[in-house]
């Protein structure tokens, strides 16, 4: 008996080493792998600086009452071609500047702390060359905590888009991922924030609607749980209204919160004037109170906000519904249905058209007839075999 007990008590003892070794293992997991070349976590990063021939990108890391984020300046110098013998102009260099989105947020955390894959040892001239680091024409730069880490990059490794590179500081060579470099690359496509918002639905306690000179608040309820939270009108000042539920108000919320940017409107590039349309506020306990300010211009619309921290252009299509409703929604009233355009006129002489004759089915006269020499009634003139 005393055995039986001695049995399973080894055997519940294996089996929560084991899994006091699953936790931990899967405690560390998110940990990076490889050699660090710059080891400061994230929130100490202070800048990227990305250089090539084709485009140079810097990476700044500013801070402002609503938090960090990263401020992306890209310089793209395009060499336009010629023809043989023809003494190409000078480059052109556009500059491009804007916050940096999520897809930002994930460089930071990759590049800090900086990791290379492997060191590579015993690196002679010929295989300097063979990496392509004799003349490198590129380089990263991270900046955290007062350090730098800089690489030379050269070319891809044999089987793989990894890239060699020499570390500047420690004269060292190395092995790095090529997924550190992507997004700088091709910046101006992947890195810039395309949300106007910084704060989630269910975070928010009130949000205030301004037009002009009316102005309406809301409060959450329930906030913590979405299949029963609820938006409650405010009384406005001044009048007999009573603080009432409002899923009017929810429905436009949900469609206000999905209008993105489109562009980063970049300096020179402003419109000469703008007219206030609505300004779209939330607070949440704790924190500073986050406004949306939408403008226009003539037909085009642009936005400025406490999280953009710039001038954006947006798209006409996904605001113009959202500011056409707020004169209803201050007011209280269900907006009126959008009409259905009308649907297109049909083409001149073709079917539907005044005066347009139907369809001839097949055989009807005025159809084509078989060309000239074969048996009529025989499509193409080949006859059946008997």
């Amino acid at each position: 008996m005393i055995r039986s007990w001695m049995v399973y008590g080894g055997i519940l003892g294996l089996s929560l080493a084991g899994t006091w070794m699953r936790f931990t293992a899967e405690e560390t997991k998110g940990e990076k792998e490889g050699v660090a070349l710059l080891d400061e976590p994230t929130s100490a990063l202070e800048s990227i600086t990305y250089a090539s021939p084709d485009v140079d990108v810097s990476f700044e890391i500013r801070k402002d009452t609503f938090g960090s984020y990263g401020w992306v300046t890209v310089s793209d110098h395009k060499q336009k071609k010629v023809k043989e013998g023809e003494t190409p102009p000078p480059v052109e260099t556009k500059v491009t500047s804007f916050k940096a989105g999520t897809a930002g947020d994930k460089l930071m955390e990759s590049v800090a702390p900086l990791m290379a894959k492997r060191e590579l040892i015993g690196v002679d001239a010929a295989k300097l060359e063979s990496f392509k680091l004799t003349a490198s024409t590129s380089s990263l730069a991270v900046k955290a905590a007062g350090q730098t880490a800089t690489l030379e990059l050269g070319g891809e490794t044999y089987g793989a888009k990894d890239l060699y590179a020499k570390h500047r500081e420690s004269s060292r060579f190395y092995v790095v991922d090529d997924e550190l470099i992507k997004p700088l690359k091709f910046a101006v496509t992947r890195l810039p924030e395309r949300g106007l918002f910084a704060t989630k639905v269910e975070e928010v306690d009130t949000v205030v609607l301004s037009a002009g000179t009316r102005q309406v608040e809301w409060l959450q309820h329930n906030k913590e749980d979405r299949s029963a939270d609820w938006w409650e009108r405010k009384a406005t000042a001044g009048t007999d209204e009573v603080g009432k539920k409002d899923e009017t108000f929810s429905n436009w919320l949900e469609k206000a919160l999905k209008v993105k940017s489109a562009s980063y409107v970049q300096a020179g590039e402003e419109p000469a004037t703008t007219e206030p349309v609505f300004d779209l506020s939330f607070s949440v306990q704790g924190k500073p109170t986050e406004t949306l300010h939408v403008l226009k211009s003539e037909s085009d619309w642009y936005a400025k906000s406490d999280f953009s921290r710039g001038l954006v252009k947006l798209t006409r299509s996904a605001v113009e519904d959202t500011a056409d409703e707020v004169d209803d929604i201050l007011a209280g009233r269900e907006p009126a249905p959008k009409e259905k355009p009308p649907a297109p006129a049909a083409l001149e002489g073709g079917p539907g058209a005044p005066g347009a004759h139907p369809p001839m089915p097949p055989g009807m006269p005025g159809m084509p007839g078989p060309r000239p020499g074969l048996p009529p009634g025989i499509p193409g003139g080949k006859l059946k075999p008997h």
